[in-house]
């Protein structure tokens, strides 16, 4: 019973929302602890929606089954990175097909280069 372990019976039926003889017996091993309890007092939020197995809450962070630490204000900015993360891949995209155009760009396109710059060192271009 790791999930009763260190925890008064007291603060188990406040948080379970049992009687405090209920959790006594969870904790001595008399009545079998019901999943969602054990789920709650582990702090796994799978209690909550199974989408979220395995992820906790502790000391006002959200934790991933991975270890992953996310505050609220990184929750919060999620959004926002998302966004941030939209447009520069649209950008990148974008210069990408620029490069690839000049590439594209055939040599005979190009200016000879006698037409540019004097034959010679020195020579004045006319």
């Amino acid at each position: 019973m790791n999930e009763c372990y260190g925890i008064p019976a007291e603060v188990i039926a406040r948080i379970c929302k049992v009687d405090v003889k209920t959790a006594r017996r969870w904790k001595n091993g008399e009545n079998r602890m019901p999943e969602t309890a054990r789920m709650i007092l582990a702090g796994d939020l799978g209690a909550f929606d199974p989408a979220f197995s395995g992820w906790s809450l502790r000391n006002g962070k959200l934790i991933s089954p991975e270890g992953w630490e996310a505050s609220p204000g990184d929750v919060l900015s999620i959004q926002l990175t998302q966004a941030q993360l939209a447009t520069a891949r649209s950008e990148n995209r974008a210069l990408k097909e620029a490069m690839e155009a000049a590439r594209g760009a055939h040599i005979e396109d190009q200016p000879i280069p006698s037409e540019v710059i004097p034959m010679e060192i020195g020579q004045r271009a006319r």
